[in-house]
């Protein structure tokens, strides 16, 4: 199926790139959204999810429309061109607050295509930066929101783990650079996950402000949000241990937040892709 190359600029200047795949003309539609706005996890970018590809397979037969955007956090170095000329962007660089420029900017695309009702999908670290976005933002442009497989990013959580002290470790050398006025110093770390990248981008998102954590903004979310979870997510790594029984707590006290579980699934649904689209269509259908 053929796809239109396109792009979205933020309000601070920063050009992003994404697709545009439009259902054959005709196939009927009984969801209540016409688009989904797809988000990677780190280090991703809009062309290389085989999941995703199977998620705009399924999705368009379903007469939904599928915008597969990059955000700054694209690949893990980037650069990008902005009011100031270029500058560095990518896993390695990205602050997670500045979600908030690129989501408004894709959905900004979406509604000047015509797009009425919108959706947003985001997976892994965009699912993290999907709930943060709706948690400090009403954006009544958007119908309804999807986070597929997001850590749970909680300083005072990793401490109480077995390999807490190893992770207080890397915290405190990433704010002594901080300190010291080397932002984008690099750190070299093992957990919470490997990582490498500057000082600013591991304490922003690993520090003991939290200021990421999505128990923090889900229930400052408004409009209705999908979670899942794979009964084989990845609980050798910090961000995923625990987070499927705190979403499942928490879907319990928030009557828009819903939490699904994905028998056999990992953090890519592998095998289990046409099953969690059809969870998501499901949920979808409820909210008509």
């Amino acid at each position: 199926m053929p796809v239109d190359i396109v792009s979205a600029t933020t309000e601070d200047g920063i050009k992003l790139h994404g697709s545009l795949r439009m259902p054959v003309v005709g196939t009927d539609n009984r969801l209540p959204v016409d688009v989904l706005i797809c988000h990677h996890g780190v280090a991703g970018n809009f062309y290389g999810s085989d999941m995703f590809d199977d998620f705009s397979d399924l999705a368009t037969a379903d007469g939904v429309a599928m915008i597969r955007a990059n955000n700054r956090g694209h690949d893990p170095m980037s650069w990008a061109a902005g009011p100031s000329g270029r500058t560095r962007i990518g896993a390695a660089y990205e602050m997670v607050p500045d979600c908030m420029q690129d989501w408004d900017a894709w959905i900004g695309f979406a509604v000047d295509q015509g797009f009425k009702r919108i959706g947003v999908l985001g997976h892994s670290l965009g699912a993290t930066k999907t709930i943060y976005y709706f948690g400090n933002r009403d954006d009544d442009r958007v119908r309804c929101a999807i986070a597929a497989s997001p850590p749970r990013l909680s300083y005072s959580a990793f401490l109480r783990d077995p390999d807490g002290e190893e992770f207080s470790g890397y915290v405190a050398v990433a704010k002594a650079k901080l300190d010291a006025g080397d932002p984008r110093g690099l750190i070299d770390a093992a957990l919470p996950v490997p990582f490498l990248g500057s000082a600013a981008t591991y304490y922003d998102k690993y520090g003991p402000e939290e200021q990421v954590n999505i128990l923090t903004h889900l229930p400052n979310v408004k409009l209705p949000l999908l979670a899942y979870h794979g009964t084989e997510e990845p609980a050798a790594e910090l961000p995923m241990r625990g987070v499927l029984e705190e979403l499942t707590a928490l879907a319990s006290e928030l009557l828009n937040f819903s939490h699904a579980i994905i028998p056999n699934g990992d953090h890519f649904a592998t095998g289990q892709r046409p099953y969690v689209w059809g969870v998501m269509r499901d949920w979808l259908m409820s909210l008509s």
